[in-house]
């Protein structure tokens, strides 16, 4: 009985191992990653509407269910791993989605605000708010469009 216990303890370890260490394959790496990115891509269209619409209610809406999303999105792409070894397109990939998450949390529920009140004097911190968030999204796309070319070239069949 003992026996057969460790006997199953042991096989189940070697195959949590292998399946761990286990060579992932390319596009199905990829493709997840690119779905958790498209995500991201769809917040931020959501957003783009409520602001341009000046419906702030519906962008508050928006922000609250972006920033689920963008923590679940972060943790999908953590549980993901590094593909066999090579960790630079998961972390562009991270790196993009806590820009996202520190805009959706710091800088949109200022524009928010300030959008709401529409006061003149909050002119310069809304310009700087919206180049804080443009700079940003620029950033992380730049720095993910780049991991991914490099890990296309890298990876090609």
């Amino acid at each position: 009985m003992i026996r057969n216990f460790i006997s199953t303890a042991i096989c189940s370890a070697v195959l949590f191992l292998a399946s761990c260490g286990g060579s992932k394959d390319p596009v199905a790496y990829n493709n997840a990653i690119i779905s958790v990115i498209n995500d991201s891509e769809r917040q931020v269209t959501l957003m783009n509407e409520a602001m341009n619409a000046a419906d702030y209610a519906k962008a508050e809406e928006v922000r609250l269910g972006w920033e689920k999303s963008v923590n679940e999105d972060i943790k999908k792409v953590e549980d993901l791993g590094d593909f066999n070894g090579d960790a630079a397109f998961q972390q562009a990939v991270l790196n993009g989605l806590k820009g996202y998450q520190k805009i959706v949390t710091e800088d949109y529920p200022k524009l928010i605000d300030i959008r709401k009140t529409g006061t003149a004097a909050d002119a310069d911190k809304e310009a700087q708010l919206l180049g804080n968030i443009n700079a940003a999204f620029e950033d992380m796309a730049k720095g993910v469009n780049e991991a991914s070319d490099k890990f296309e070239q890298s990876y090609k069949k």
